[in-house]
């Protein structure tokens, strides 16, 4: 039912007709907009996390985080609850290990340790969920011998985990025991014979405070002489509040250097003791509450639709705007080969969804960890340090690692921040951040490249395909790559107006830079000489196709050789891997093939990732489950070569779709509905006043409805271009009257609830 007034009917649609396709509405004071109605306590609820019968490993485990600290816990041999403690700072700093990967030993990310909340009774049964909206679970366990009621959360801001523990019969003299783990690198992979472990955790009192102390000794034998000594510890403190109900607090502090870590941890115990559980509680889900409505999303699809929302609790529960970024795990450590920071893949996926849904506070850290650690990325150059920039394949937080042939890691990580930069056109962090690493990156680019070869190009020496090859000259992985660095350069110089030399030299490289390496069969090769010949999970090599774009389906040709290497690509999967197919969705979903796009989600989601949404390669990753949110959202929106485009990909069996405020390539903020298959309208804002043109996927005349009469210009194709300044919204649509404006949760078809464990069906 259209949701127009009277009062409306005498201004709404005075529509004017003009030539060429332009349309206005006359506007006035107090018009309508949209209508965001979403109770989002209830809709969250049908994406919660439920688990019918407790969880009994990490890959089951209920998890909570602050970006900091976090923690995730699953019944161990059904006698005790297993709740792992974990802090994404505690990273070593001994000397490295002349070895392959020896960061890996040296500076690797550190295990701490979990309690264990003993049982008192056997035969124990339960259930738990986690709240989404307010980033706290719950559950109960039952027993022969009394029950366990709990109620936990990270807090939002406060460096501490509560665990509320309501106990009945026996249950209420329940054991709680630390279980620290030995401190070193757990990555096995040919471990150095010298690496040995830190003295192990100590035990102390501290007023009414437990304490766990980690020493990190300065010693020739830690490969720690010279390096400063460190520390880590964690406390904890009960507070009873009656005969069965205790709260404890936990905290882990960390420094590095210096041995502050355990007064850090004390105090922390002690500051949420003295606020208390409620004052705690309210703070903590007041930040949540303002986390989640800064966008929205909704589809038919729940198993997806709760997907999508709790990776978004995941990013929130792994960084802050001002904590540090993300590496392969987040706060909830598991014992991992990969135990550091992945720069050929791994963060960029982690990264990729930010920014489309509006949190790019979240996206910070990463930006911050590469410009304020800017002499470690020209160390990594090694002869070229005096003016180049570079990252290698893995890292600690300090960004060291050496670039060895993984060549365009690091441009793969600015074209990230571009992406962010793009989101809102933020001339700050292009200026002062985004356009100095640009420039180092490029020096680097200069210095391997060398002079132009007898054919007058610039050639690449061998350089890496990740996951391919190390050493392939020209690879197409690092050439497109190049490409898109010098084109970003060419750009952010005119818009700073900055007359930098390196604008010159990147136009200069593009100029002359050898094309990409192509088979007549098979399309994009792998580099000069190499085809792709076996399969190969990693998409390295289609970069200028995704996420680069520099190819798309605008140009026809450019369509053709998109699906014959894609094609080509995609049908070599024995080797294929969870990113590999949300990588093949994002290619259909390019192509605006929703179905397809949807049968790669589907196989991603029912055969790649574990009951509580985490993912496994061998050891914990954390990137293939969030990319997942990127693909979701380029179905629904997607923005390049300065088109807009709404609803390109959606399946057929997502009839109804919506999302609001989500943000698009030029500073734009875009809410809009589809409804029984169609397009009923788009709201867009521009925050930068750049030009924009849009794909509606409306089926008859575009019209527009804001504060004043906008002009709309058919240009073709389905593509209009409305005269939107900066500030400014503008609601398309089509017909006689303006649709329902109103955004709210869609119906599911599927069964809601659907991650974390369902009762079996003989027990139902």
């Amino acid at each position: 039912m259209k949701r127009v007034s009277f009062v409306l009917l005498s201004w709404l649609l005075v529509i004017v007709s003009i030539p060429w396709g332009i349309k206005s509405v006359n506007a006035a004071e107090g018009v309508q907009d949209v209508n965001a109605s979403i109770d989002w306590s209830s809709y969250l609820a049908r994406s919660d996390m439920k688990w019918d019968i407790l969880p009994s490993s990490w890959e089951e485990g209920v998890f909570l985080g602050n970006g900091l600290l976090g923690t995730m816990f699953w019944q161990q041999a059904g006698k005790s609850l297993h709740f792992e403690v974990s802090r994404t700072d505690v990273f070593d700093h001994r000397k490295s290990y002349d070895i392959l990967y020896g960061d890996l030993y040296s500076e690797a990310r550190l295990p701490n340790g979990h309690f264990e909340l003993g049982y008192v009774g056997g035969n124990p049964r339960g259930n738990m969920r986690l709240s989404l909206w307010n980033a706290e679970a719950s559950g109960t366990i039952t027993t022969d011998q009394g029950s366990l009621t709990i109620n936990s959360f990270t807090h939002a801001s406060e460096n501490v985990i509560v665990l509320d523990v309501t106990a009945t019969g026996n249950e209420r003299n329940f054991s709680w025991v630390w279980k620290p783990d030995p401190s070193k690198s757990t990555r096995t992979n040919n471990p150095p014979a010298d690496l040995i472990a830190y003295p192990a955790q100590t035990e102390e009192t501290v007023g009414d405070v437990r304490v766990s102390v980690q020493s990190m000794p300065e010693d020739v034998k830690y490969h720690t002489d010279g390096r400063g000594e460190g520390q880590y510890a964690t406390a904890w403190k009960f507070k009873q509040i009656d005969a069965n109900r205790q709260i404890i607090y936990i905290s882990e502090g960390f420094s590095y250097p210096g041995t502050t870590a355990k007064q850090e941890a004390v105090d922390a115990v002690n500051r949420a003791s003295a606020a208390g559980i409620d004052s705690l509680r309210e703070s903590h889900q007041s930040w949540w509450h303002d986390f989640y409505p800064k966008s929205f999303i909704s589809i038919p699809d729940a198993k997806k639709e709760s997907f999508y929302w709790i990776q978004l609790y995941k990013l929130a529960s792994a960084t802050r705007a001002d904590k540090p970024m993300i590496d392969l795990m987040g706060p909830w450590f598991a014992p991992s080969t990969w135990p550091g920071i992945w720069w050929n893949l791994n963060t960029q996926l982690t990264y990729a969804p930010l920014y489309a849904s509006n949190h790019l506070d979240l996206a910070g850290p990463m930006v911050d960890a590469l410009y304020d650690n800017r002499i470690m990325l020209a160390a990594n150059t090694g002869p070229y340090q005096a003016d180049s920039y570079a990252i290698g394949r893995m890292s600690s937080l300090t960004m060291k690692s050496p670039v060895l042939t993984e060549a365009g890691n690091l441009t793969w990580a600015l074209f990230n921040i571009w992406s962010q930069y793009r989101m809102t056109m933020d001339e700050a962090l292009l200026r002062d951040q985004l356009f100095p690493l640009m420039k180092g990156n490029l020096n680097y680019f200069i210095h391997i490249l060398g002079d132009k070869q007898s054919d007058g190009k610039y050639h690449l020496p061998g350089t890496a395909s990740p996951e391919y090859t190390d050493n392939v000259a020209d690879s197409n992985y690092t050439l497109s790559l190049l490409k898109w660095l010098c084109g970003a350069i060419l750009e952010a110089n005119d818009r700073l107006q900055a007359n930098d030399p390196a604008a010159e030299k990147a136009q200069e490289i593009l100029s002359n830079l050898t094309p990409y390496p192509i088979d007549a069969s098979n399309g994009f090769m792998i580099g000069k000489g190499v085809n792709l010949t076996s399969s190969h999970r990693h998409w390295s090599h289609l970069m200028m196709i995704y996420p680069l774009l520099e190819y798309t389906y605008d140009n026809a040709a450019d369509g053709a050789l998109i699906d014959q290497s894609v094609d080509y690509w995609l049908g070599k999967s024995a080797s294929f891997r969870g990113y590999s197919y949300l990588a093949g969705a994002a290619f259909k979903s390019m192509k605006g093939e929703g179905d397809a796009a949807l049968s790669y989600l589907d196989t991603f989601v029912n055969t790649q990732v574990h009951p509580n949404t985490m993912y496994t390669e061998s050891s914990p990753v954390i990137e293939t489950p969030i990319f997942f949110n990127r693909v979701l959202q380029e179905m629904l929106l997607q923005s390049y070569n300065g088109v807009l485009r709404i609803f390109p990909s959606v399946p057929n069996t997502w009839k109804d779709s919506q999302f609001h405020q989500m943000l698009a390539d030029g500073g734009f903020q875009i809410s809009a509905k589809r409804q029984n298959g169609a397009t009923q309208f788009v709201r867009i804002q521009s925050l930068a006043g750049e030009p924009l043109k849009v794909r509606t996927g409306l089926a008859r005349a575009v019209k527009a409805h804001g504060n004043r009469n906008f002009h709309v210009t058919d240009l073709g194709n389905g593509v209009v271009e409305v005269d939107l300044k900066k500030g400014e919204w503008v609601i398309l649509y089509a017909g006689n009257e303006i649709p329902d404006l109103t955004l709210s949760p869609v119906s599911v078809l599927d069964k809601i609830n659907a991650w974390g464990i369902a009762m079996p069906k003989h027990e139902e």
